[in-house]
Order: structure tokens, then sequence, then C-alpha cells
């Protein structure tokens, strides 16, 4: 069907309702199709409201990771993806950390202190580690899901 035939179908674009054989103004719509296509998207609502409030629920499950950092990039991916972690860095040198890309901005974890990170939902997937060139340092890494 090409474009004139659709233009002559919709004519002049004013839409006529016939009942009875009588022309109406104001016709009746039945509202049990409105009511059914309402509940559907009541429900799909439901569902997406669902999904986020599980995934906001931790499991209860915990990863270790104890690397020891160097001046070349570490990448550490976790098992499963987790809604918090705390790294704790023993030294002897700073260590930069990213979580999950390199393409957001970073933290810097000097020696004797604690990074503790909590979203509220299971975004956390990978930690890139790295030191200054020719520093090294030992962390300690628990991710909670």
């Amino acid at each position: 069907m090409d474009i004139k035939e659709i233009q002559k179908l919709l004519g002049d674009g004013n839409l006529e309702v016939v009942e009875d054989g009588k022309q109406v103004a104001n016709p009746r719509i039945d509202p049990a199709p409105m009511d059914f296509l309402m509940q559907v998207a009541q429900l799909g609502q439901l569902v997406k409201i669902r999904k986020y409030y599980d995934d906001r629920r931790p499991n209860g499950l915990i990863q270790r990771f104890n690397p020891l950092v160097t001046d070349q990039p570490t990448e550490i991916k976790v098992d499963y993806a987790a809604q918090s972690f705390s790294l704790h860095n023993d030294g002897p040198d700073p260590v930069t950390v990213w979580v999950n890309t390199k393409l957001r901005p970073e933290a810097t974890v000097n020696n004797g202190e604690t990074m503790n990170v909590k979203y509220e939902t299971h975004v956390i997937k990978h930690f890139y580690l790295q030191c200054a060139p020719t520093q090294t340092a030992a962390v300690r890494i628990v991710a909670k899901d």
C-alpha cells in the first residue's frame, strides 16, 4: 500500500462513526479494552518494581581477594556482582583504585587506610588496582553480595 492509497482511505482526516445506521457525534466507547490495557501497564510496572527490590536485597555472599599490587594494572573480576566492598591497604605504598571501569574517576588509598563503597544494587563486577612506578602494596578486599 502506498501513500496515495492510505490518503484515499483516510480521506480528509475526519472520523465518521455510525451506530444503528445513524452518524454519531460522541460515540459510545466500551471501557473493557481500556481497562485491560491499564491493568497490563500496571502489571508491567509491578514487575519492574519487584526486580528493583530483589536487586537491592543482599544475598549474604562474601568474596575475598588478597592481591599484591604493583605498578602494572591489576584487574580483579568478582565471581558474581556485589553491592559493596571494603578495601584495606596494608602498604607499604598508596594504591589507586577504579571500580568497574578505568574511565571513571579513581580513588587513592594510602597505607593503613580503608576504602568502603556501598551501592544500592549489585553493580560491582571489576576492580582495577595500580601503584605508582616502582611501588607495591598488599591489599585486602572483601566484596559483599
